[in-house]
């Protein structure tokens, strides 16, 4: 095609011309972050294929920052369940670009602390059997979820914008959510084992409280145990208990 039948046709289509030129410009990106949402794994988004891509870059627009903790110094629930741990050691893993799904992406544990982590998990189940109990996931869909049991109220608000699910653990990273009470949160997030999820707090829209965390998957034997008494904080304060056991 000579110059002048080019030129004649950005004339007449404009508009198209411009778009082929967005689509060319930008089928990259879409591409490399449409994997980067596969190889953050399963969630609830995951068998809606390029939809479910398409919901979580939405919302990932709607996400704010994580570890900020100002805020928890405002909230009129004053009481703790978690013990100040240390504070972890070396910077916060990274975690994905899209918020949901909200995981880590670097310093995995080994599979050995995986299996312990999952093991702790299933004990306080197990030995709190009047206080909570596992079903699917209320927000992830795809994987155990820890939940406030049937016979006891809601407590708070937390446990009811929380789904009344207390924690679960994400199997391609070894992260989990947790909700904590707002002085827990805000101890978490300042020593390093946890973040805020991106969507939590932002609008009464989405049922995640201020307190949902992510929290780090632990590398080793001393950090395993910071993150089940994280975990034991999350049930106590999800099931307003002060004998988990």
């Amino acid at each position: 095609m000579d110059t002048t039948k080019i030129e004649a046709l950005i004339h007449r289509n404009p508009r198209s011309v411009v778009l082929a030129a967005i689509a060319a410009v930008g089928a990259p990106w879409v591409v490399g972050n449409y994997l980067k949402f596969l190889a953050l794994g399963k969630s609830g988004l995951s068998p809606l294929g390029p939809l479910g891509w398409i919901i979580a870059v939405t919302l990932t627009a709607f996400g704010r920052e994580t570890v900020s903790t100002a805020e928890y110094e405002k909230a009129s629930i004053k009481e703790r369940w978690l013990e100040t741990p240390v504070e972890r050691r070396g910077a916060r893993p990274l975690t994905g670009w899209h918020c949901v799904p909200h995981r880590q992406i670097d310093r995995m544990p080994t599979d050995e602390i995986a299996k312990r982590l999952k093991a702790i998990f299933e004990k306080h189940v197990a030995a709190n059997p009047n206080l909570v109990q596992t079903t699917l996931s209320p927000h992830e869909k795809t994987v155990p979820g820890m939940i406030i049991h049937p016979d006891i109220p809601s407590p708070h608000k937390d446990a009811i914008q929380g789904l009344r699910e207390i924690a679960h653990i994400h199997p391609i990273d070894h992260s989990l959510h947790v909700i904590l009470s707002p002085a827990d949160s805000k101890t978490a997030i300042d020593l390093g084992w946890a973040e805020r999820h991106p969507l939590s707090g932002v609008s009464r829209f989405l049922p995640l409280p201020s307190g949902y965390l992510l929290v780090y998957a632990p590398r080793d034997e001393e950090e395993l145990e910071v993150v089940e008494r994280i975990l034991v904080a999350s049930m106590g304060y999800m099931t307003a208990s002060r004998s988990v056991a």
